[in-house]
């Protein structure tokens, strides 16, 4: 599997560029778009449909076929082998695409963190709503991306392990790290297609030096950019996942 991502930032877009580009995107990304209210959420939309538009293409792929899981997943139709995610947040835009390298193992990416050395096990095995024209497996992708927020005890208290609220306290970089676990999750609740709730069920720790023993059957991928004097963090979640 190869993996591309691109970012693009909505600030280096001017207003007719996306009234033109809101023209040519597919009928689905335009239903989509079609409803939001604000300016800032409109030109994320359209910058995003744009990024999917483009990736379709170069890849001999027509965008309009796409359907959607129950969950709400983005998915390519029929037995194509090629699979993406999107995520945006403030004025960033980012899109993973998977194709496949002869249906190879997994490659390695130059900024990758195996899973196995980072995640604590889920408590349930991660399941998926994907199916695979074989009904045994399915490749899949999750991203998300997040501008660098600020720590947030209460809601590390809601929705993280004591361990990583533990790690959180003695971090050095306490907003990052908080950011980066929150990427994490939504990363991994994409590639799985059952949201966030999957993200939730086990315990990150963005630890190189003392890495956990662990598994998960995906890799991940930890990457920064900085758009418009803000930095923004995100992660790369994929791998090929059971089906049920």
């Amino acid at each position: 599997m190869i993996i591309k991502t691109t970012v693009k930032c909505i600030a280096d877009y001017d207003d007719a560029w996306f009234e033109d580009t809101y023209k040519t995107l597919p009928f689905w990304r335009k239903e989509r778009t079609r409803p939001l209210k604000t300016e800032n959420g409109r030109k994320l939309s359209i910058l995003a449909g744009k990024l999917i538009l483009d990736a379709f293409l170069d890849n001999d792929e027509d965008p309009e076929n796409v359907r959607f899981s129950d969950l709400g997943k983005p998915l390519v139709g029929g037995d194509s082998p090629f699979y993406f995610s999107v995520s945006h947040s403030k004025e960033a835009v980012a899109l993973s695409v998977a194709t496949p390298n002869d249906f190879n193992p997994i490659l390695p990416g130059s900024n990758l963190i195996d899973a196995t050395s980072v995640f604590a096990a889920a408590k349930e095995a991660p399941r998926s709503s994907l199916k695979s024209s074989q009904g045994l497996s399915s490749p899949s992708i999750g991203l998300d991306i997040e501008c660098v927020r600020e720590y947030d005890e209460k809601l590390a208290e809601r929705f993280f392990s004591r361990e990583e609220q533990d790690y959180l306290k003695f971090s050095d970089s306490r907003d990052e790290t908080f950011t980066r676990i929150w990427t994490s999750k939504e990363a991994y609740g994409k590639y799985t297609g059952g949201g966030v709730n999957d993200g939730l069920k086990f315990s990150i720790f963005h630890n190189p030096v003392v890495p956990l023993n662990v598994i998960l059957p995906c890799t991940f991928e930890y990457r920064d950019v900085i758009l418009n004097n803000r930095k923004y963090l995100y992660t790369i979640c994929y791998g090929i996942i059971e089906t049920l």
